[in-house]
């Protein structure tokens, strides 16, 4: 069994380095930050659930649907908030054995679509992702 430090995904809330912008959303389930711009498109999104566990089948009954609920209000705040024509989920937890989620926001001029685009190198600008960072909305989610 892994080591209570070596699960760093656990310990995001207790401080230390915030992701770009500040959190875009906290709730008694889940963080939510966006992503750095050397790994991602501007408006990228990480969801990092609090309780440690993997798999979306171990999911409490609440946290299953606030996930839902959740995703909802982010897919809306991004494509209002960026030029996204579909945001792309993806939740692999190969590496870090602890439940997350990105959402990429994939604008309609990209030339690439669905695993071709996330496949692709992610990257932006840092001055765009720290401008879609101040312009993201960060209200909770219903």
């Amino acid at each position: 069994m892994t080591g209570e430090r070596e699960r760093p995904y656990c310990h995001l809330q207790e401080g230390g380095q915030d992701p770009i912008g500040g959190w875009a959303h906290r709730d008694e389930h889940r963080l939510v930050g966006r992503g750095p711009a050397e790994t991602t498109m501007p408006g990228a999104l990480k969801i990092t659930s609090r309780r440690h566990f993997i798999d979306f089948a171990e999911m409490t009954p609440d946290e299953s649907a606030s996930f839902g609920a959740l995703l909802s209000w982010l897919d809306t705040a991004l494509r209002a908030t960026t030029d996204a024509e579909r945001v792309h989920l993806v939740s692999t937890r190969d590496r870090v054995q602890h439940f997350h989620a990105w959402l990429s926001p994939r604008p309609a001029s990209h030339a690439l679509r669905g695993t071709a685009f996330l496949n692709a190198p992610q990257l932006s600008d840092p001055a765009d992702a720290a401008q879609t960072a101040r312009v993201a909305p960060t209200s909770p989610a219903p």
